[in-house]
């Protein structure tokens, strides 16, 4: 995703990255909950009830 997107917080996105041990393919949803606060590359999100930070390069907007 373009880092000049904007998002809202509880916004869904798509993973789309390199998969990890609990990834769980059939369902690579996330709830956005805020940016880094160096800026505007890294993101923290909500994935089955864990807070994780991720790149935005590893996300799209969920249609």
């Amino acid at each position: 995703m373009a880092k000049h997107t904007t998002l809202k917080r509880g916004q869904l996105l798509k993973y789309i990255g390199k998969r990890w041990k609990n990834l769980n393919i059939s369902n690579p949803f996330m709830k956005f909950l805020g940016y880094d606060g160096n800026g505007f590359a890294d993101l923290w999100v909500e994935y089955q009830g864990r807070t994780l930070f991720i790149s935005i390069k590893e996300v799209e907007l969920a249609v």
